[in-house]
């Protein structure tokens, strides 16, 4: 599932602006940077259905809609989604009008438009889920994401790494440039960036589902997670 990568190190500042107070010493600071990076494969894929329907009456707009929608879910429930996984990311019914030269006002009917967000964990069923939901009569993919649900889980060791390739990297400054290294005054970590990959249209509908072919084949990847920290060192006089 990962593999760690060589931990790499910066040096960002070596200055002695700090005063420990007003009448006090002044205090000679190290800042350095260390990253380390973590590869790891996808575990979820997010995907998100549009459906949409107009009608001059309401309520054929609207059942039109929920028939639909109803058929998708249905279909994907049968490639063993949970319903836990599956939610409504946005539903509208509104009136459309449109407008003359002169400025009157025609109504047009009514547009219903709901999405339909699904998690997919078995990536192995993506494509199958894809080609179900557009069969079923989704009118539009709003991306295809593959993700790791909990990047966090994965970078422990690597942020292990990163603090020891940053406690290497001051001892080595501080051996070349003469100074003793104090205790680390202040720690900071940046976190890791949930890895998204987004499937673009060309992929889906050149890639067989609106030319009559079979699902097109979706790749997960691989990405790379990174956990970097910011140690601040004390100055010492030798």
């Amino acid at each position: 599932m990962k593999r760690l990568f060589p931990a790499s190190v910066v040096i960002v500042m070596l200055a002695g602006s700090v005063l420990a107070n007003d009448e006090g010493p002044e205090r000679r600071t190290l800042v350095v940077t260390g990253t380390a990076e973590v590869t790891v494969s996808p575990d979820i894929c997010y995907m998100s259905f549009v459906v949409e329907s107009t009608s001059k009456k309401a309520q054929e707009a609207y059942a039109e809609n929920t028939r639909i929608m109803n058929a998708i879910n249905s279909a994907i429930r049968a490639h063993g989604i949970e319903g836990k996984d599956m939610r409504t990311g946005y539903f509208s019914f509104t009136p459309q009008y449109r407008y003359t030269d002169k400025g009157r006002q025609i109504f047009e009917g009514y547009y219903v438009y709901n999405t339909l967000n699904i998690s997919v964990r078995d990536l192995s069923k993506v494509s199958a889920v894809l080609d179900t939901a557009v069969v079923a009569g989704a009118k539009d993919v709003q991306g295809i994401n593959f993700t790791v649900e909990n990047p966090k889980q994965y970078t422990e060791e690597a942020r292990r790494d990163a603090l020891r390739a940053a406690r290497k990297k001051a001892e080595e400054a501080a051996e070349l440039l003469g100074f003793k290294l104090g205790k680390p005054i202040s720690v900071s970590e940046s976190e890791p960036w949930d890895y998204v990959y987004f499937a673009n249209e060309k992929q889906l509908f050149d890639g067989g589902i609106m030319t009559g072919a079979e699902a097109p084949a979706l790749e997960a990847g691989t990405e790379r997670l990174t956990r970097t920290v910011y140690v601040t060192y004390e100055i010492l006089e030798n």
